[in-house]
């Protein structure tokens, strides 16, 4: 027995002698019974040849007490929690120990009396440099948490454990992967020493793997041991619970791809990172999460800002660099860079849980029901696509209001933020936010503003289609959405608003349905609350303030581009109130007058300066609702019925709408009825101020005929949706009778709909004309020193002019052809009066030379327009005033020029331009009587333009001339002549002159206020606030599925 025993010992000596030493290090902190058992199974290794260092976040002396039981010998050091395990673990390198290996884990593991033995002896048998062990739940044995991770060239992990997955043992074979998280894992000490550690830039999150990538690039394998087992507690640790935990791991992914790629694979890795993270952010911002765009901007900002240790890491790998970019390549896992756009990672570290939205929505177009939607989708597409060919490939006339986009992004960012008025007569004051919005967005379509005027003008259809199909989703069911979007698309007023050039009524044809949401939302009324019914399923959870941002910034934009779309809005959210009543169903008036009112106000500030200049400092109907002599007045009641303002007769299939419509006031329950009443408010109000109009009922004029018919088409599809609702659920509640024939009729109303809508297709251009007016309007001649005076109906200019005579109006622009700056006209002021009245005493055959009296307006031509395209493209068309006509002929200052049937244009003799020079003491200090009673000319030849925009001119003066500029007195603009700044004064009573009295070359330049600088910051710094307060509203919001 003596024998026995001696041999016996004689082995432990001979395995102790021959396994080599293991230094293990724990980052200890929150010490608690658990990190008890984790020291006694570090303590109960039958690995005897192992020493203990302990790094603590906390008090010494307490961790001491608890480790001196189990390791008296072991080494305790203090290390920063905020620099992160990476960190921490690199400690062991300034220790004078010399061990085989390094063993590091975290403080809440406990391993299997054979782990690091196991783990000694695979490193030796398969020379393998990193070991990892299985690691399971610490309460739940049989359930995986990490069996090693595969790596892509993105260095995104790819865990190939499941989250819960069940020990099986799968995985019970000696495996090689990519990387092992340091949760536990086992390391040589001569590579740790010489790749130096972790990489200490990154402190925490991605030290690990990345480590375990440099362990591969210099000839290293990284193996799991699954008969090594660890129990994780998964505790979340002080150096662990960073809310910015996202940021730091995209931070040290980018930096892993920088400095770990090769010289020939770092260009495409590095470029396929940056342009993938740039999408993902983007892609997050159509979802309402900003968070994910500020980590892309903040990632590679940090990596930029740490340059010097990145090209210090990459030098010394490419020093100990022993396998080639192609073998790493080939062991890392071949995944498609795009499903990282719809992924999101979960609180473990080295997991990735999918939370895959395209999943989501290809799991949902599955269904069956589903099927009708792809079908609309799909059919709807085509048909519009096919509608709108000729307009896609060429071009969308410039017709009414739909000016053209002649000017680069940067540009009308410029003319925006200038305060400085081209059109009209000139003006000082905030231009409309619609100019600024549309160049940042120019910027975001790359200066493509030919392809950004598309978009929004074609665009505009489908996204209000978009919106009736959210706004029905609640509803529960494709066929009322399908309906829907079907009656809104099919209906022919955004078509005719197109052929005329309506810009308004496309506005708000776009806009009204996504109004209407929110306003549902914040009534909360069924199915979009539980207020009057059961909450519907694929609603947002409420919330205030997220119902008060999205539709104050929505109202904000509409202002911007058409302000009478905003009384659209706030006559919609009355009409709905006033439904609620007639149906018998209950609405939370109070909570949807607070959001409408508070949202109302949000998007006054947004355009506070243009409204309060162009609108609350100068209010009348008239400025607010326009001086159009409307189209209404020829559309009587059928035609409104039938939605076809355009129409020559009455179509018959126009029927087809409001009997489509009628459906659900026969059929429909619960809240079917009740928006079903409520899109007949909406459609009954729209015919009833077509009437109102027609009858001429109220002393002023309201908006064309397609305006005031938007909601009239939001509440017949609104109505008919709801119609396919009560087919599907209502009607079988009732006894069998004459509702059993409602089907029938309904499929013959909606072909009487759409047929219509299918004809028009075949045009290619929605019946837009194929000529337009700056084809017969476009001249060589410099424009930059021109105002054209411009007299037609209303309704056949790009913007509202000023009001001639009862059946015409006139608006001055800076040129022959309608551009970009026609679209707006500043306020009208008191000199705006005196250019009518010139105009008037020429109509009275006060004066025969009207021409000098336009001069002073720096008025070069006179154009007529009776057509708003001309021949031979047929369009709106009128007789012109003869009387006008004649007296004009009769002006001896005014030369006649034909330019089509329709059009003329009167060439001005007696002007020189908008800035030019005139005899001395005739305009400067001259009141405006005297200038009007001279009988010789005044003014001598127009100044050169130095730029676009009529900013700047120059030209030679002598001492006996003066300049002129036809600009309401502002002393923004700048004179110099000879070096010397010469003030500027008023001349004849409005206008702004200088009268230098010297010889020389005359610059002169308009400069914007500081006042104006000011108001613009301001201006953008709230847009941006509400837009971040926007998308933070969004971030987080929750649906029901119901």
């Amino acid at each position: 027995m003596d024998d026995l025993i001696e041999d016996n010992e004689n082995q432990n000596a001979i395995e102790t002698f021959m396994l080599p030493p293991v230094q293990i290090t724990v980052v200890s902190h929150n010490e608690n019974e658990w990190f008890q058992e984790s020291l006694a199974s570090l303590a109960n290794q039958n690995y005897p040849d192992k020493r203990l260092t302990v790094l603590s976040t906390g008090d010494l002396e307490s961790v001491r007490s608890l480790v001196e039981p189990y390791f008296p010998e072991a080494d305790l050091l203090q290390v920063n929690p905020s620099q992160g395990l990476g960190v921490a673990f690199n400690k062991v390198l300034e220790n004078s120990d010399d061990p085989a290996f390094y063993f590091f884990c975290h403080h809440d593991v406990a391993l299997a009396p054979d782990a690091i033995r196991l783990m000694v002896e695979e490193s030796y048998r398969s020379n393998a440099s990193v070991i990892g062990p299985k690691i399971v739940n610490w309460d739940r044995p049989n359930e995986l948490l990490d069996v090693g991770m595969g790596m892509d060239r993105l260095a995104f992990p790819l865990s190939r454990a499941e989250i819960g997955e069940i020990d099986q043992e799968q995985f019970d074979t000696v495996d090689q992967v990519f990387a092992i998280s340091n949760t536990a894992f086992l390391v040589r000490a001569d590579l740790f020493r010489a790749l130096e550690g972790f990489d200490e830039a990154m402190g925490m999150f991605g030290e690990d793997l990345d480590f375990c990538w440099r362990a591969q690039i210099v000839g290293g394998k990284v193996m799991t041991v699954p008969g090594a087992v660890a129990r994780h507690r998964e505790e979340s640790g002080e150096y662990k619970t960073s809310a910015k935990r996202n940021k730091f791991q995209e931070r040290h992914r980018i930096r892993s791809i920088l400095s770990n790629s090769g010289r020939l694979a770092i260009l495409p890795n590095s470029l396929l990172a940056f342009t993938l993270s740039l999408l993902k952010g983007i892609f997050s911002l159509t979802r309402g999460r900003l968070s994910d765009l500020i980590t892309f901007i903040d990632s590679w900002i940090w990596n930029f800002l740490n340059l010097k240790t990145l090209f210090e890491k990459r030098k010394n790998i490419k020093q100990l660099r022993q396998v080639a970019d192609s073998e790493i390549r080939s062991e890392q896992a071949q995944s498609s860079p795009i499903k990282h756009l719809f992924n999101q990672s979960n609180s473990a570290i080295g997991k990735s849980v999918v939370d895959s939205r395209l999943r989501i929505y290809l799991d949902e177009l599955r269904n069956g029901p589903s099927r009708v939607s792809i079908a609309f989708l799909i059919l709807g597409t085509i048909l519009f696509l096919f509608g709108s060919r000729h307009l896609v490939t060429r071009s969308v006339p410039a017709i009414g209001q739909l000016v053209p986009f002649d000017k680069g992004p940067m540009e009308i960012i410029e003319s925006w933020a200038s305060g400085y008025w081209t059109v009209g007569i000139g003006h000082e004051g905030a231009l409309p936010n619609s100019m600024g919005l549309i160049g940042v967005v120019g910027i975001i379509f790359w200066g493509f503003m030919g392809l950004l005027r598309t978009v929004l003008t074609l665009g505009l259809i489908p996204i209000g289609v978009a919106g009736i199909w959210l706004f029905l989703k609640p509803f529960g069911s494709p066929y009322v959405k399908v309906a829907g979007a079907v009656i809104y698309l099919v209906n022919p007023l955004p078509y005719h608003a197109l052929s005329t050039g309506n810009w308004d009524a496309l506005v708000l044809f776009a806009t009204l349905p996504w109004a209407l949401i929110m306003l549902a939302r914040a009534g909360k009324s069924s199915p979009f609350g539980n207020t009057g019914g059961q909450l519907g399923a694929n609603v947002l959870s409420p919330n205030l303030f997220r119902e008060i941002i999205t539709l104050g910034f929505l109202l904000g934009v509409i202002a911007s581009f058409s302000p009478i779309s905003v009384i659209a809005v706030v006559i919609v959210s009355l009409l709905v109130i006033v439904g609620s009543f007639v149906a018998g169903t209950t609405i939370k008036i109070g909570r949807l007058s607070l959001v409408l009112s508070i949202a109302c106000l949000i998007g006054l500030a947004l355009n506070l300066p243009w409204i309060f200049d162009s609108y609350i400092n100068n209010f009348s109907l008239e400025t607010l609702l326009g001086n159009r002599i409307s189209s209404s007045e020829n559309v009587g009641i059928v035609k409104a019925l039938t939605l076809s303002p355009d129409a020559d007769g009455t179509s018959i299939l126009g029927w087809g709408f409001p009997i489509v419509a009628l459906m659900p006031l026969l059929l429909a329950k619960g809240e079917r009825w009740a928006w079903a009443v409520r899109g007949w408010m909406l459609y009954l109000s729209g015919i009833g101020l077509v009437w109102i109009q027609n009858m001429e009922l109220i002393p002023f004029s309201l908006p064309r005929a397609e305006v005031l018919l938007i909601p009239a088409s939001l509440g017949l599809a609104v109505a008919g949706a709801m119609g396919a609702g009560a087919l599907q659920r209502d009607l079988q509640t009732f006894k069998f009778g004459w509702r059993q024939l409602v089907p029938v009729t309904a499929i013959a109303a909606i072909l009487m709909a759409i047929l219509p809508f299918l004809a028009l297709t075949f045009s290619g251009d929605w019946g837009m004309p194929d000529d337009e007016l700056n084809d017969v309007l476009s001249y060589e001649e410099d424009n930059n020193n021109r105002k054209i005076l411009f007299v037609s109906k209303s309704d056949l200019l790009p913007a509202t002019g000023n009001e001639f005579t009862e059946n015409l109006s006139v608006l001055v622009s800076s040129g022959f052809s309608s551009t970009f700056d026609s679209r707006w006209q500043p306020r009208e002021r008191n000199v705006d009066n005196l250019l009518v009245s010139a105009l008037l005493l020429a109509r009275e055959n006060g004066t025969s030379n009207l021409g000098s009296l336009l001069a002073q307006f720096g008025i070069t031509d006179i154009v007529l327009i009776e057509r708003l395209v001309p021949l031979p493209s047929s369009g709106p068309s009128f007789q012109m005033d003869q009387r006008f006509k004649l007296a004009l002929s009769r002006q001896l200052d005014l030369t006649k020029v034909e330019i089509s049937p329709g059009i003329t244009r009167y060439r001005n003799l007696s002007s020189v331009g908008f800035a030019g020079t005139a005899i001395s003491s005739s305009t400067v200090g001259n009141s405006l009587q005297e200038y009007a009673s001279s009988t010789g000319p005044s003014f001598l030849e127009g100044l050169n333009a130095t730029g676009n925009g009529m900013r700047a001119y120059e030209g030679q003066i002598n001492s006996k001339q003066e300049i002129f500029i036809a600009f309401p007195y502002t002393n923004q603009w700048k004179l110099e002549i000879n070096g010397i700044e010469i003030g500027s004064e008023v001349a004849i009573d409005w206008a702004t002159g200088f009268s230098p009295q010297v010889d020389g070359l005359a610059r002169i330049s308009y400069q914007t206020s500081g006042q104006q600088k000011t108001t613009t910051f301001l201006q953008v710094s709230l847009w941006l606030i509400t837009l971040i307060a926007l998308i933070r509203s969004l971030s987080d919001t929750k649906v029901y599925q119901g």
